[in-house]
């Protein structure tokens, strides 16, 4: 794999939390959503984004609470049809940061074709309980797209990772 990818005219940032060996979420048709709940993850990702710009691919909108993010997000769906470089560009002057929320073929994208910012992981502790996934998504391995672990925060329910490019 190449490690020559685009730089955004923006602050771009990746967000997510994961359980067990990385698991992102359940591909299969009854399983999309998050697979657990915790409060205080849920505070820290509201930290992270809020006054922010979010995207969101297509799959991973029709399960998150857009109408209440968008209260205090500036919020984007994506599809692999649309401008990327375009919608990034928008932002380049608004002071805002933005945010890829996520699911797994929009995280991937943005790992492979840009050079993020910072990577903020939230990597649960066994203590939060987990839905079984029938057909398991997992986020891969930060340090394969050449990100560095920066920082690791532990929480009651998670730790607060951050990785740098």
């Amino acid at each position: 794999m190449t490690l020559d990818k685009k730089n955004a005219p923006v602050e771009l940032n990746l967000i997510v939390c994961l359980g067990k060996d990385n698991l992102l979420g359940d591909a299969s048709p009854e399983g999309n959503g998050l697979l657990w709940h915790s409060a205080e993850e849920l505070r820290y990702y509201k930290s992270r984004t809020v006054g922010n710009v979010v995207l969101f691919g297509l799959t991973t909108a029709q399960f998150a609470p857009l109408q209440l993010m968008k209260k205090n997000r500036t919020v984007e769906v994506l599809d692999f049809g649309m401008d990327i470089d375009g919608i990034l560009a928008k932002y380049a002057d608004s002071g805002k940061s933005v945010f890829i929320c996520g699911g797994y073929s929009i995280y991937k994208f943005f790992l492979e074709n840009y050079a993020l910012d910072h990577l903020y992981i939230s990597r649960l502790k066994p203590r939060v309980p987990v839905a079984e996934a029938k057909s398991p998504l997992y986020f891969p391995d930060p340090a394969a797209f050449g990100y560095k672990l920066a920082e690791s925060v532990e929480h009651e329910d998670f730790f607060a990772e951050v990785w740098d490019w």
